[in-house]
């Protein structure tokens, strides 16, 4: 019996084989189209809104001082790369704990060693503070938004 399957299984593996052979082996007709033999339309598409600009909470955010510092209810971790010292493990403690009432309150973060507090002093005026948005706090976007440079 079990000498009739392997005969039955590899009759069936030939066949298989000659079957693909014949449908991929031989080679078949292509037409290849040109670019230049299409045409497009010199229609253009333009969003209407209804005469209002389109703008959602995070476009008005960023045309705040948001724009221009590190927001500490609203920023992710990346955000603090540009300025030395402070990137990665300030940054994580700072947005771990977000949010806050005032800048001020980073300075009274948990298990800030005494270079850090002085790192976040030194560098206060490069912060400002608004009202968590969940566009910009939700899921861990905040600890890894995938913007990666």
């Amino acid at each position: 019996m079990k000498r009739g399957m392997k005969q039955a299984l590899g009759v069936f593996m030939a066949l298989g084989l000659c079957m693909s052979s014949l449908l991929f082996g031989i080679a078949q007709p292509v037409s290849a189209l040109s670019l230049n033999e299409l045409s497009f339309s010199s229609a253009t598409l333009v969003a209407n809104a209804g005469g209002k600009e389109l703008r959602n909470s995070v476009d008005d955010k960023l045309a705040t001082e948001y724009g221009n510092k590190i927001d500490v209810n609203n920023t992710n971790i990346a955000s603090f790369r540009k300025f030395r010292g402070l990137y990665p493990t300030i940054a994580g403690k700072v947005v771990s704990n977000a949010p806050y009432n005032e800048v001020e309150d980073i300075l009274a973060i948990d298990g800030l060693s005494e270079v850090e507090r002085d790192r976040l002093q030194k560098n206060i005026d490069i912060f400002t503070i608004s009202a968590p948005d969940p566009a910009l706090v939700e899921g861990a976007d905040r600890f890894n938004n995938g913007v990666y440079k």
